[in-house]
């Protein structure tokens, strides 16, 4: 059984490198890359760099059991609709409050947890889970007024929200059947590519990537810095802690977008900025507070 601390700590890893995802993805942006352009360079850099790896290192990695199959394809499923469900919301209720919709992973991920995995649902993930998402409230401002909301721009993102808890279980049910975590990235990498690139102009990608050597430094750090290692990390902590506590650390991603928007592109830092990433930082103290583990919080044990 892996070390839960060692777990949460590569989670954390994770959710604190994504949170500076957001360097890479505006200058794709200001170089005239939708979100599905900038989503397909992500994958298949992160792809191309997996499948060195496992050639160099050991191809039989490359091996799984035909009836896991529809496993690895739901998570590369789940990843793609986070994405497109995401990009909707933020382009119909803003980005801060589909941040905040999106943050409600957390619930959708612990009520999973208790029915995949029959994982145990205590008060303190309870009070975690409440105390982060009101941080991520707070920090991202919708308390400073975010405009109209659109019904059904509140609906995908809680679709968003839904798929982040989905894309989180069925990553750790491709782990759990004894697959490496490189086989399980490779695979999830090689479906979403493959849905992404028939709707992402790829020539235009070609274009843009081959005649800028800024855009292809980027695409790079986009793909190995900001994807490969972060889902790593983030595969690591998942073979350690359940779905509902990754949920709930993954909070640290607002907090460190929220700090990076200030400290680099000058963006307000108010009170209610302040004290939400304060709350959210509280919320993952609480939530790996005396923390030993999934196996602790089973049903019937402990």
């Amino acid at each position: 059984m892996p070390d839960p601390k060692l777990c949460a700590v590569s989670t954390a890893s994770c959710a604190v490198i994504w949170g500076f995802i957001g360097i890479c993805t505006k200058t794709l942006s200001d170089a005239g890359m939708d979100s599905v352009q900038i989503n397909t360079i992500r994958s298949t850099v992160c792809l191309i760099a997996i499948t060195v790896v496992l050639l160099a290192v050991n191809r039989k990695l490359f091996s799984i059991r035909a009836k896991d199959l529809w496993i690895l394809i739901l998570t590369a499923v789940t990843k793609v609709m986070i994405d497109v469900l995401y990009i909707h919301a933020q382009t119909t209720i803003g980005l801060s409050m589909a941040g905040v919709l999106l943050s409600t992973n957390c619930y959708f991920a612990l009520a999973l947890s208790y029915l995949l995995f029959r994982d145990r649902i205590p008060a303190r993930r309870i009070l975690a889970a409440a105390i982060g998402f009101s941080g991520c409230a707070l920090a991202v401002g919708v308390f400073s007024g975010v405009g109209e909301l659109e019904v059904l721009g509140i609906c995908v993102g809680l679709g968003a929200g839904l798929g982040e808890a989905l894309h989180a279980a069925t990553f750790k049910l491709s782990i759990e059947r004894n697959y490496s975590e490189s086989t399980v990235l490779f695979y999830v990498f090689l479906f979403s590519t493959a849905m992404l690139i028939p709707f992402s102009n790829p020539s235009e990608i070609i274009s843009a990537v081959s005649g800028d050597p800024q855009i292809l430094a980027v695409s790079l750090a986009i793909g190995l810095v900001f994807t490969a290692l972060p889902y790593y990390l983030y595969s690591k902590g998942l073979e350690g802690l359940d779905i509902g506590t990754v949920s709930i650390i993954m909070f640290l991603e607002t907090a460190t977008a929220s700090i990076l928007g200030f400290a680099v592109f000058g963006e307000p830092l108010t009170i209610f900025t302040a004290v939400g990433i304060a709350m959210i930082f509280v919320s993952v103290v609480i939530m790996n507070y005396g923390n030993n583990g999934r196996n602790n919080e089973r049903r019937g044990t402990g």
